[in-house]
This record gives structure tokens, sequence and C-alpha cells, in this order.
């Protein structure tokens, strides 16, 4: 089935809701369907690194490679205090033994800066910032960093990737539009274009629900966005989060 935009009560419901499940559209309480293009996630960009390689990493090199699941511009949105972000990771817990993952303020001052080791075989990964950490605050900037080192002690290069996060407002109307989504948020996420967010309730949804045809087919979907271009990957498999480091 393609991927339709719905549109709801304007009055109640200001924004159009992304969706494409006859279940999504009856909770959505649609007054009228209409096919639009699909979200698009251009905008300014800041400097950063999507993929992964060509650098000094000893890391052997993959195809598809380390890749952030991020816009192309190599920025996106989150409405969370504490945001979990996506990546692909080519590399084995053997081949890739440790990971760094690092928060960081516009100026470049650390937030949060962690440790990890990867789930056993590759794929898409998840890093969640903890609810113990400060929450990010609303309308700034935040600069993160995705680093596997292929050497146990962190003694070479590693291999990374690097974007940035910004964290809006969560409006009533959105609130709204989540609280009618539920449970595919993300369809509400991305037509609010909040990346962060509709990628990490949308790869939770598949991780528990692995032969959902539908949740399969927003993804192909999603990651075909505007801006996003990412469809090249979007068949590999979900492994779930890292492993944190104890401290």
């Amino acid at each position: 089935m393609p991927i339709t935009w719905v549109l709801v009560n304007l009055i109640t419901y200001p924004a159009p809701i992304w969706a494409n499940s006859p279940g999504l559209v009856n909770n959505l309480l649609q007054t009228k369907q209409t096919a639009q293009e699909k979200p698009d996630f251009s905008g300014d960009g800041r400097s950063g690194r999507r993929t992964g390689g060509g650098s000094r990493s000893p890391c052997i090199s993959k195809e598809p490679p380390l890749t952030a699941l991020s816009p192309i511009n190599n920025s996106g949105k989150t409405v969370l205090e504490h945001p979990t972000f996506w990546f692909y990771v080519p590399y084995s817990a053997q081949e890739a033994p440790q990971g760094e993952f690092v928060l960081q303020e516009e100026g470049g001052k650390d937030i949060y800066r962690i440790g990890f080791t990867l789930p056993g075989k590759p794929g898409f990964v998840s890093v969640s910032i903890p609810p113990t950490q400060p929450v990010l605050e609303i309308n700034k900037w935040y600069r993160w960093y995705f680093k596997i080192y292929c050497e146990p002690q962190q003694s070479s290069a590693p291999n990374f990737v690097e974007g940035w996060v910004q964290r809006v407002e969560l409006t009533k109307a959105l609130q709204s539009q989540l609280q009618q989504a539920t449970p595919r948020k993300y369809a509400a996420y991305a037509a609010n274009l909040i990346w962060y967010d509709a990628i990490d309730d949308l790869a939770k949804l598949r991780l528990v629900q692995p032969s959902n045809t539908t949740l399969d087919n927003d993804w192909d979907n999603l990651l075909k966005s505007r801006e996003i271009d990412l469809q090249g990957i979007s068949r590999e498999p979900i492994v779930g989060s890292v492993i944190l480091s104890r401290r």
C-alpha cells in the first residue's frame, strides 16, 4: 500500500499526519485523504560526517559503511529531553571491540561521553541519552559523535560519524497528533519533520514486530524521504541498543 498523507480535522489537528495503515487512519479520525509528497527533511546544513571510512582507522572497509541514520544535511530535530540516535554498523563486536558516544554543546563542551560495546552482529544499533543526564534545552543545537575502534585499547584512530540535533518544543498540536497516532507515533513525528524521534519510534516497533509488513514498508518509505536517501541500507537487520560501559 503506498504512503499517503492523512488530513484530519483542520481545526483540531492543523498539521497533516503521515501514515499508510487503515487502522492508523481510523485512529486519527481522518476526514479526508489525499496523496502528497513524502516528508522533506531538507534545511540549513551543518558540518558533519554521515558515513564513516576514508580515515586513518584500521577498521576494514565495508559496504555499506558505518552510517548515521540522519538527514543528508547532518542535522535533525527531537522533542525529547533525552533522545535516542540510530546507526548502521557493519562490524561485529569482535571486529570493533570498543566504541564511544559523545554529545557536546555547540561550543564544544561535553554534555555526555560514554564508552560502549556493540551487540554481537552487524546491523542497526541505537544509543540513548540516559534520564540521569541533563536535559537538552529547547532550541539549542548539540553535536554528537559515534565512534568505533577496531583495536582493543583505542590506540588508533576511530571510524566515526558525527552530526547535530536540536530539541524543539512539543506543541499542543503535536501532542494531540501523537495521542491519535498511538501506537505508531512515528507517523506524527515524520509529518512534523521530527527526524530523530520518528526513526527511533519506528525502529523500536520493528524490533519487537520483525514480521510486520506494514512497519517494514513504512521503514522503507521513511528512509526514502527527501534529504534522507538511506534506502540502500533499509533491509539491514535491527539489532538493538549498544551496551554502555559502567562508570
